[in-house]
């Protein structure tokens, strides 16, 4: 198991984000604009993946992720839900800078903010560099000043708490059924799964959010069992 180093400094703020929305109400939680970016590759994969094998069975074919070198190509998207349906899913073109960031909160997050949940919706991001730039700590300080959203302050190091991290796992999975081609067939095949997700699935992310926050309470602010979630 692999997990982002976890400080001492980490899990306290973990724990206190946990603490401040453990007594969040569905409600609460569906004005949430979750949003994340993720790779996605043309061959294999670098999400988890999930095998039952016997003793014996690990070298079978049926029991193996098979990889080629750099993945054979791969594709960056930045994507969001709230309120229990789909946002904007993005291709990210190049290296995202600040600059390229700012453009996908003005273009992409905003709007689906507004158009899925409504006026001072909660946006979440985690502190990814170019996210906590002064370019576009600015820019979303000043469409907090006029009501337009609230930002969640995220912990570090936290992106086990983050439900799009699951549905990033649904989505490569789908685009895997497939067999992608090239990264243009990629993309198709992530904007046809994407547009696919059912209300079903995102609600069941949101409700597991209170969950999420009793089990970081009970671990003191580290990490916690998935499967006991």
């Amino acid at each position: 198991m692999k997990k982002p180093l976890l400080r001492p400094q980490n899990k306290i703020k973990r724990l206190q984000w946990a603490k401040q929305h453990s007594s969040w109400t569905s409600r609460e939680w569906q004005r949430v604009l979750w949003s994340d970016e993720s790779k996605f590759q043309i061959f294999g994969s670098n999400r988890r993946v999930f095998v039952r094998w016997r003793p014996g069975e690990r070298g079978k074919i049926e029991c193996i992720v098979p990889t080629v070198k750099h993945g054979g190509g791969s594709v960056m998207v930045w994507g969001c839900f709230g309120n229990n349906t789909i946002g904007d899913l993005k291709l990210i073109e190049g290296v995202l800078n600040k600059e390229g960031y700012k453009q996908i909160l003005q273009e992409n997050a905003l709007p689906s903010g507004s158009r899925l949940i409504g006026h001072n919706f909660v946006f979440q991001e985690d502190n990814d560099p170019k996210h906590s730039s002064k370019l576009c700590r600015g820019y979303l300080e000043e469409n907090e000043r006029q009501g337009v959203l609230s930002q969640m302050k995220w912990p570090p190091q936290s992106p086990d708490l983050n439900p799009i991290e699951l549905l990033w796992d649904e989505l490569d999975r789908k685009v895997r059924e497939s067999k992608p081609t090239s990264k243009g067939n990629l993309w198709e095949l992530l904007q046809k799964s994407w547009n696919e997700i059912s209300q079903e699935t995102l609600s069941k992310l949101t409700e597991r959010m209170p969950r999420i926050c009793r089990a970081v309470m009970k671990a003191k602010g580290g990490f916690f069992e998935e499967n006991k979630i």
